[in-house]
């Protein structure tokens, strides 16, 4: 996967509702540029206004989630497989979608101190699975 696909698929397909990745390698980057697919994940928040599925894993750091806290208004399943940096990934995830209904987070790096810091933001939520990195 590289971050060029992601742009092409965001550029051209700007109604998507729901968008999931699998992986066959959860952890590496861009396969042209050896780097995050940080900004293919971003246009694909950003083209897709009404995107309400997101499931992502891949070499990403705080920055996708930080454009996801941003543009994904309407994001309400998001689910995160061995992705992030740290707690502030999280942070702008659960600051910025108010809509989540469902967060799904599996080896990734988010500990206690983003995932508690304002309970209120669950109160919306349906599903919380959280299953921490090895």
């Amino acid at each position: 996967m590289t971050n060029a696909a992601l742009i092409t698929v965001a550029k051209n397909c700007p109604n998507l509702v729901c968008f999931i990745l699998n992986t066959e390698n959860p952890k590496l980057p861009d396969a042209m540029t050896n780097q995050p697919l940080d900004e293919g994940f971003g246009a694909i928040v950003q083209s897709c206004k009404g995107l309400k599925r997101l499931r992502l894993s891949g070499l990403l750091t705080d920055q996708v989630f930080l454009y996801i806290g941003m543009y994904a208004e309407q994001l309400k399943i998001l689910t995160i497989h061995f992705a992030g940096d740290s707690d502030d990934g999280m942070l702008y995830v659960l600051n910025g979608c108010k809509k989540l209904k469902k967060l799904d987070i599996m080896n990734s790096p988010f500990g206690n101190a983003a995932l508690l810091a304002d309970m209120r933001m669950y109160e919306a939520m349906r599903s919380f699975v959280c299953c921490p990195a090895k």
